[in-house]
């Protein structure tokens, strides 16, 4: 699988992030959102290495990308620290975990769009939004 290949994948559970979110789904909307991030850093190392960490950390797929040349700005990095649990706590129901909302759910949103910037940046693409 290429770039490209990772962009696609990217790009359906992009599309499936803003569909989520305008069905009021939440906590799909936040998954989704998360696994779009995950395909492009994910594509963007395999591009630059040709394989790609087994990881599902956005922060370490950052930080990958940065020992690779990638300027990765600090707001980057905290968003997808923010992000990260929503990868289990999108998909399972936990104790105490409050119910996902319309305003985490935008947030999530916003983090896609700010990291989906920053991977168009990088690869010279231009990727669809909502």
């Amino acid at each position: 699988m290429g770039l490209e290949d990772w962009l696609d994948r990217g790009i359906a559970f992009m599309k499936m992030a803003y569909l989520a979110l305008s069905s009021g789904v939440y906590n799909l909307t936040c998954f989704n959102a998360h696994q779009a991030i995950e395909m492009f850093l994910k594509g963007l190392i395999v591009d630059a290495t040709g394989s790609h960490p087994f990881t599902h950390s956005l922060t370490e797929l950052l930080e990958i990308l940065k020992r690779l040349g990638r300027e990765v700005p600090e707001e980057a990095f905290r968003e997808a620290e923010w992000m990260e649990p929503h990868y289990i706590l999108a998909r399972y129901p936990a104790r105490g975990v409050k119910p996902y909302t319309e305003t985490t759910a935008k947030r999530c949103i916003a983090v896609m769009e700010l990291i989906t910037g920053l991977v168009e940046k990088w690869s010279g693409r231009s990727l669809p939004r909502g």
